[in-house]
């Protein structure tokens, strides 16, 4: 239980902070940036493999969270899931599945298909098609508002799982 508490926590840590540092500061900076935002955030998702790090944090961090919830349950004995315990961790357990499964479902295909088509751009050797821009402007959108939407359900995940040690 120690071990999976200590992997839960510091993935946890890493996912939502990284989520919130995007939400918060990087996106802001890419918008105000135009087109050389777009420069940016391929260069962060290619360099550093962000969207893969993320994604192995966030598995990490559901998967661990899921063997604690077992545990403490009581092998999800449905009287637990009354108690004020078992509904704030059932709640925050939600809300960061529901952050998991957008952020695989939606953010993490949205960056390949970024990438793919920078790729092709990149290999051209010139501009973009104007066809190019338009998709990488609606996937630029897709995935500043599923990032903004994941990290308000990893904040108030967070904010719930925080609060239950004093209840």
């Amino acid at each position: 239980m120690i071990f999976l508490r200590l992997i839960h926590i510091v993935c946890g840590v890493f996912w939502a902070g990284a989520t919130l540092y995007l939400a918060g500061f990087i996106i802001p900076a890419v918008k105000a940036l135009g087109p050389d935002g777009g420069k940016f955030m391929g260069q962060l998702s290619r360099t550093n493999r962000l969207p893969l790090v993320m994604n192995a944090a966030g598995t990490l961090t559901v998967l661990c969270g899921l063997l604690m919830f077992e545990q403490v349950s009581g092998t999800f004995q449905p009287e637990w899931f009354l108690t004020n315990h078992g509904m704030l961790l059932t709640i925050g357990g939600i809300l960061g599945l529901l952050g998991y499964a957008i952020g695989l479902g939606v953010s993490f295909p949205t960056i390949l298909r970024m990438n793919a088509i920078g790729k092709v751009v990149s290999a051209s050797g010139g501009p973009p098609s104007p066809e190019q821009m338009q998709e990488l402007q609606r996937l630029r959108k897709k995935l500043f508002t599923a990032t903004n939407i994941i990290a308000i359900l990893l904040l108030t995940s967070v904010s719930f799982m925080s609060i239950i040690r004093y209840l």
